[in-house]
This record gives C-alpha cells, sequence and structure tokens, in this order.
C-alpha cells in the first residue's frame, strides 16, 4: 500500500484514559488520514502468516487464518486492564470503527507468541513447517543505541532508535506525536502515526525516562498476560526511576517476547529489561560503559534459555547491528562523544562490521528498509529529532520538536501555525544522503510484506541492482526471487554475480548452498557439484547449517529443487 504522505501531526490531549482515547480519535477523525493504519493492522495476520500460501491457495488462507487470529487476539484483548481498553475504544468509536477492534492492538504480540509456539511444536514431523512458519513471520530488525557521560557529546543522555516494521507506505506516511495528560499519573509523549493510539514504540515521560520496545522471540509464551501496550503504557504512568520500571514489570506477567530499553536522564544510565511470560530479566551496561545497546536477542542468561532462533541468520542479524553501534559509538568517543548528528548517522549506518566499506541495502545492518520510524530523543530537554522521508525514514529530511509539558491541549499539522499556547517548537534537523537504490529495496520489501507479488518484487530488485551493483547483498534477495518465479538459468546467474562480490562468510554460504540449488534446478550439474563442494571447504560456524543441507542435497533429485523458496527479505533468510 502506498499513500500520499502526510505533514507530521501532533495532539495533545487530557483527562481519563477513555476520555483521551476519545479526545485523540475526535482529533484525528477532523484531521484524516486514520484508515490505512487501522486497516493495516486488521490485514496483518493474514498477510503475515500467510505469505508462504501458494497464490491459488492465499484468498481461503488468509480468511482461515484471520478466524485463528481472532481467537487469539480476543484471549489477549481479555487480560487487558479495563480503563486501557476503554481507551482504545473510544479511540475507534471517535474514528467511526467498531469498537471491537480494539482487539487489533494486540496483533505484535500475537505474531510472536505464534512464532513461539511453533518452535515448542517444532518436533518430529513438524520441525520443518515450524522453521517455515518462523522464518516467514519474524520481523526482528529495531536497533537502539542510548549514550550518556564520555559517549555523548556533552554528557547529556540521548536516546536513539530506529523502529523497522512491515508497514511501508503507512506507517512512514503519516507520522504523529501525541502528548498526555492523564488525571492519574504522569504526563507522557509517544511517536505514532496516524490511527495508531498505541503508546509502545517510542515512549518518554515527564520523570526523564524514555522507553523503547523490541520484538524477542522466545518458547515461553501465553495468552494470558500484559499486552507490550498496556505494559508501556502503564511504566509511562506510573515509573519514576529505573527501579520503579523492573518493579512494575515484576508484578505484570508480559503475554509475549519483549525486550524494552529504558533509560532515565536524571539517573545518567539505562537498562534493557527482557521479558516473556516466564519472567524478567535485567541487563546492566558493562562496568565503566557508558551506553547501552539493545537489539533483538535476549542477553541475561537465564532468558536466553529457550530463545527461539530457527536459523542462523536470525542471530546475526541482532548481533552484528549491535556489534556495528558499539563500533560508532566506539568511534564517536575520541572527537567529545555523539550528538544528535552522528546519533542520526548510526541510525542510517548501511555496513557490516566485518566489512565496513560496502554499504548495503539488505541483512544485518542498522538501517532496515523497512525503517518506518527513527529518532533521538534528548529527555533533558523534552527534545526530540525525527526522520521526516518515507521508509527508509532516517533517509532525508529530519524535524526536531522541542515540547512543553504545560502545552494546552488541541491538534496541529507541521506546516501549519502552530499557537505558541500549544507548548511546541519546530526547528529543522539534519538531513542524511538517500542511497539511489533506496526506494527501489523499499518497494521490493512491502511487496513481499503485503501482497507477495513475486513479479514485482523481481522487478524492484533489478531495478535497485541496477543503481547499487556493487550490493551483494541485492543479489542474494534476487536468487530467491528468480527460484521463486522459477527461472533457475537466472537465479544461478545472480548467485554467481553475488560470489563475485560478497565478503562475508555466512552470506557467501547462503549464495553457495542456493546457487547450487539454482545449478541443479537448471540441470546444471558440475556447477552445482562445484558450488557445494566449495560450501563444504568453510569453516565458519554459522555456516554449519548449510554444509549439511548441502551434503543432503546433493542425494537429491534436480526436481527437488524447482519448487518456491519461502524468503524473508528483512531477515535476508530462505527456507524451502
Amino acid at each position: 500500500m502506498t499513500l500520499v504522505p502526510r505533514p507530521l501531526w501532533i495532539a495533545r490531549v487530557a483527562g481519563t484514559q477513555a476520555e483521551m482515547g476519545r479526545q485523540h480519535g475526535a482529533l484525528l477523525a477532523a484531521a484524516g488520514g486514520a484508515d490505512a493504519t487501522i486497516e493495516h493492522y486488521r490485514d496483518l495476520p493474514g498477510q503475515m502468516l500467510g505469505g508462504d500460501v501458494p497464490a491459488a491457495l492465499r484468498p481461503a488462507a488468509r480468511v482461515a487464518i484471520r478466524g485463528v487470529a481472532e481467537l487469539l487476539l480476543a484471549r489477549l484483548e481479555a487480560a487487558r486492564p479495563p480503563a486501557l481498553v476503554e481507551r482504545s475504544r473510544a479511540f475507534l468509536t471517535a474514528t467511526g470503527r467498531p469498537a471491537a477492534w480494539s482487539r487489533y492492538l494486540a496483533v505484535m504480540d500475537l505474531f510472536q507468541n505464534v512464532v513461539g509456539v511453533a518452535a515448542r511444536l517444532g518436533v518430529g514431523r513438524f520441525a520443518r513447517p515450524a522453521e517455515r512458519l518462523a522464518t516467514t513471520a519474524a520481523q526482528p530488525a529495531c536497533s537502539t543505541a542510548i549514550v550518556w557521560g564520555g559517549a555523548s557529546a556533552d554528557g547529556t543522555l540521548r536516546h536513539a532508535r530506529n523502529f523497522d516494521f512491515p508497514g511501508i507506505g503507512v506507517w512512514d506516511a503519516a507520522p504523529a506525536v501525541v502528548v498526555c495528560h492523564p488525571t492519574e499519573g504522569q504526563r507522557y509523549a509517544f511517536i505514532t502515526t496516524r490511527g495508531g493510539d498505541t503508546p509502545v514504540v517510542t515512549v518518554w515521560n515527564q520523570a526523564g525516562l524514555t522507553f523503547t520496545s523490541h520484538t524477542r522471540f522466545h518458547r515461553q509464551v501465553g495468552f494470558d498476560g500484559a499486552t507490550v501496550v498496556d505494559l508501556v503504557h502503564g511504566l509511562a504512568m506510573q515509573a519514576e526511576s529505573l527501579a520503579d520500571v523492573e518493579r512494575l514489570l515484576r508484578a505484570r506477567a508480559s503475554a509475549s517476547s519483549w525486550g524494552l530499553a529504558v533509560s532515565s536522564w536524571r539517573e545518567r544510565t539505562a537498562r534493557s529489561f527482557e521479558l516473556h511470560r516466564g519472567g524478567v530479566g535485567v541487563v546492566r551496561p558493562r562496568p565503566g560503559d557508558d551506553h547501552l545497546i539493545v537489539a533483538n536477542r535476549y542477553r541475561d542468561p537465564a532468558m536466553a534459555d529457550g530463545e527461539v532462533t530457527a536459523t542462523p541468520a536470525w542471530a546475526l542479524h541482532s548481533d552484528r547491528r549491535e556489534l556495528r553501534l558499539a563500533e560508532l559509538i566506539a568511534q564517536a568517543q575520541p572527537t567529545g562523544g555523539a550528538d544528535v548528528d552522528a546519533l542520526i548517522a548510526m541510525l542510517t549506518d548501511r555496513c557490516d562490521p566485518a566489512a565496513p566499506s560496502v554499504p548495503r541495502q539488505l541483512g544485518a545492518v542498522v538501517a532496515q528498509p523497512c525503517q518506518v520510524h527513527s529518532v533521538v530523543v534528548e529527555p533533558a530537554h523534552n527534545r526530540v529529532t525525527l526522520g521526516a522521508a518515507a521508509a527508509p525514514v532516517g533517509d532525508g529530511a529530519w524535524t526536531t520538536l522541542t515540547i512543553d509539558w504545560d502545552g494546552v491541549p488541541g491538534a496541529w499539522e507541521l506546516g501549519a501555525a502552530i499557537p505558541a499556547a500549544a507548548g511546541i517548537a519546530v526547528t529543522p534537523g539534519p538531513s542524511r544522503p538517500r542511497a539511489p537504490a533506496t526506494d527501489a529495496v523499499a518497494r521490493a520489501m512491502a511487496v513481499e510484506q503485503s501482497t507477495h507479488d513475486v513479479d514485482a518484487i523481481a522487478a524492484a530488485l533489478t531495478e535497485a541492482i541496477a543503481l547499487a551493483p556493487a550490493d551483494p547483498s541485492l543479489r542474494l534477495a534476487m536468487l530467491w526471487t528468480e527460484l521463486g518465479r522459477g527461472q533457475w538459468r537466472a537465479a544461478q546467474a545472480h548467485a554467481a554475480a553475488g560470489l563475485a562480490l560478497e565478503t562475508l562468510p555466512f552470506r557467501r554460504a547462503q549464495l553457495l548452498l542456493w546457487g547450487a540449488r539454482a545449478a541443479a534446478a537448471a540441470d546444471d550439474a558440475p556447477q552445482a557439484s562445484a558450488w557445494r563442494a566449495a560450501l563444504a571447504a568453510t569453516v565458519d560456524r554459522d555456516s554449519a547449517p548449510l554444509r549439511d543441507e548441502a551434503t543432503r542435497d546433493a542425494r537429491e533429485a534436480p526436481r527437488r529443487f524447482r519448487r518456491r523458496p519461502r524468503a524473508n527479505l528483512l531477515l535476508l533468510e530462505a527456507t524451502y
């Protein structure tokens, strides 16, 4: 879905939770722009969980998936706090939507729980279907970097994050900031999109705490705990310190698997709170560090037991982003630490730490094509700097908002006159260059995450390769895409082109494995054999499962490779 972009919209609401939901919905109904997001959340279960179903069966599969999803979402909503359910329903009613659609706020908890349950059941004859579901449905990509002390330009705590989400053309097309003045609890603000009354992605409160949420995948999940929206909403209202955050999280079990990066500018430090249905883990900065990086893996050893990582690509996707951010923070320290511009450069970085001179659009890089929200929060000044471009939103102009906690309720669009009483000051932020292939790659990922039209994906990737011929990640994506189209020799050619460019051991192993499959499908047995032999000669640990697959492949007939792989461009991974 591609929409006409709308200006940043800012609302301030006050009262009980139900009153704030009603005000938000009414202000948004007057401004317009909510419909696409609300419909997108309703469609997500069918799009994400039915993506690997053959096209002819997809309509019926989506009906079945929606039926099951509705039951599970209803179970999640039954455990929500009544006041927050009332807020969600009041918001939807004010926008002209059924109040019962409030259950769709738990859609990301649903996805992660489905992956977790599939992993629990993934034994015996269920192992391969569970791996396919986990590979295609997983969306682990968000990155947070928090700096203070010597890692920050002036010692001030800054909290930077990318939100990477299957909402290209929806979330980024209608950004919004909502400031809440509850009758009970602290004032808080959150960044969202028009149509999302969801204080969860990036939230900060009057006590100086900032919260950013991150997907995790774990076998310990349930449908009777708290959703992440409600957990963060409660923290924003009630917590004044990191100790408060831990106490409140331990008092309410999470339904799903999450990581919450939480910083406190008054305490000049941060924590990563790791959640699943079985408990809470707390990850602190290492002794002497004045930064914390959070991505999508459990780092508390007790919490990591039972973590779902269906393939090595899962772990690499999070690990490499963490390593790269750590490198960039270290590089900023000799010149005085990271300021807003330096953090924005980190959020838009596209290099792997093992190949820092090769920008790549896909894979384990910080700047993802589905970067629909990117922000640097400076809580000491109640100031946020937001990426304002189309996804990936960091590539282009940024906007800085300074928000007074005491402004009057109302709503305003960027570009129109904002009265002084609103308590909102707007200034231009920095600008980042937009890589030539960026738009084409974002278009390919948007199609993969919605209609799954393999011909449209191929057209977008072909354009991207022409604009970024030295990017090896595009060749791997195109290899899977051509296999999905039944173009065996074209897939083989992309494998060869990728191998001529790629230096990362695991990505080379992927090219060798799938290139051999393409060659076998094309009846080029000598090339298939040569690539399998090259893969067998590799020694890196991450590629061991791929070497095992190639050994099994050698015993298969060519017709076994003439089938469509299930690819996930965000993970840069595929399976049969």
